[in-house]
């Protein structure tokens, strides 16, 4: 399975477990923000809708009917809505590996979109089992406020980011086998 690429970048500053890396450009297949369910981005009717949509992109409903080998991680991004600030809101997006020479098919169904991320620093934390989404938030807000007493700047402190790297079930938390916990710089998506 295509993950996409990263290099580990050394930095004596970082207790464990958090680690640095550096993500390259991507494209990555995206759903629309949509509003969580209980403070959570897993579960609920729009969310297994839009990871439908998602998984039939890979399955070739795209403008070439390719059919794309599906990716690790679904990464989950979550941030409180500008406009309902007690609204979260969440995206779901999938890793679209390098088609060079070509850039990858847009998608047929109008609810998911193909975008790009630039290179970007990611701080991580690994956890191995299931988190449910108050500890995701919980994780986050800890290692940002230590990056912060760190001096790190540049931090996407206003989204939590979740890559889930086993199992394609996210709905049901209790088969999440490895997460990570990532504080993006750089924003660009």
């Amino acid at each position: 399975t295509m993950c996409p690429k990263f290099i580990e970048i050394a930095d004596g500053s970082l207790p464990k477990p958090i680690e640095a890396r550096e993500y390259e450009a991507a494209y990555w297949l995206s759903t629309p923000w949509f509003s969580a369910v209980n403070d959570s981005c897993l579960g609920g009717e729009e969310m297994l809708s839009y990871y439908s949509s998602l998984v039939q992109y890979f399955q070739g409903l795209n403008t070439m009917g390719l059919k794309i080998e599906r990716t690790r991680p679904v990464r989950i991004v979550s941030r409180y809505d500008l406009f309902d600030p007690e609204q979260m809101i969440c995206s779901i997006r999938f890793y679209i590996p390098n088609l060079e020479p070509m850039h990858p098919p847009a998608p047929i169904v109008t609810d998911v979109f193909v975008g790009w991320d630039d290179d970007r620093r990611c701080y991580v934390v690994p956890k191995s089992g299931s988190l449910n989404w108050k500890t995701i938030i919980r994780i986050n807000s800890a290692m940002l406020k230590y990056l912060r007493r760190l001096n790190k700047t540049d931090l996407a402190d206003d989204e939590v980011t979740v890559d889930v790297f086993t199992g394609y079930g996210i709905s049901d938390t209790r088969k999440v086998m490895e997460n990570i916990v990532c504080t993006m710089d750089n924003r660009t998506y």
